[in-house]
């Protein structure tokens, strides 16, 4: 029976290629190592240290980089896919139990049993305690049940911003309401005197023009009247 080569077999393979390139940081030979293990972080590491460390691997296993020269381009490929999710994981944007995709399905899935079988225990346990003690029972949020009192708590928030908000609001627009008020009457009144002023100064103006021509008009006369009589 013939074997499958190196780079269809990679986990497989992993242990003699990580014996034969020589790296500050080799991957772990184990065929499902954790997050911490290919990281060589403990437990409890903080995200500085992990971010340090994430970019030291990348520089390592990266499938262009000269260190992973000797594996086949299937196994670099699988490793540094792996340090990206072991990223994800210490991170905490993923779970643990993700980090090998749909080849791990029923563990996720006996996870999510447990913590549902959990769950469902927590809530008879408080409902039996409610029964025997009717009288001196004392209510605690658990996990579950926390999303609820935020929810209750940002619609009570909300509620108080609306009926506040108006109070709050209210006078400050009252005010500018009455200061454009103000400023509008001032303009109009400035604008009538402007007027006024304007329509008196042209009455005087033609005033002053009538007397002027007026006033020629008599000189003219008069001097006719003194030249008809040198003539005469």
């Amino acid at each position: 029976m013939h074997k499958l080569p190196c780079c269809l077999r990679p986990h497989a393979c992993q242990a003699r290629y990580a014996s034969t390139s020589v790296t500050p940081y080799p991957f772990p030979s184990n065929a499902h190592p954790t997050a911490h293990q290919i990281f060589h972080l403990p437990i409890g590491a903080s995200q500085k240290d992990i971010k340090s460390r994430y970019y030291e691997l990348v520089r390592v296993h990266h499938p262009d980089s000269p260190h992973g020269r000797d594996l086949s381009p299937a196994i670099r490929r699988h490793r540094f896919q792996a340090i990206t999710a072991a990223y994800d994981v210490l991170r905490g944007k993923k779970s643990a139990a993700s980090m090998y995709g749909p080849g791990d399905i029923y563990r996720q899935e006996i996870e999510r049993r447990r913590r549902a079988r959990a769950a469902y225990e927590a809530s008879r346990m408080r409902s039996e305690f409610a029964y025997e003690h009717p009288s001196g029972t004392q209510w605690t949020a658990s996990a579950d049940d926390r999303w609820k009192d935020r929810i209750i708590l940002f619609v009570g928030l909300m509620a108080l911003g609306a009926g506040l908000g108006p109070a709050l609001v209210w006078p400050s627009y009252t005010a500018s309401y009455q200061a454009h008020l103000t400023a509008s009457k001032n303009l109009a009144t400035a604008r009538k005197e402007a007027r006024e002023y304007g329509e008196e100064r042209r009455r005087e103006i033609s005033k002053r023009v009538k007397e002027y021509k007026e006033q020629q008009a008599r000189e003219q006369a008069e001097r006719e009247s003194a030249s008809a009589s040198a003539s005469s």
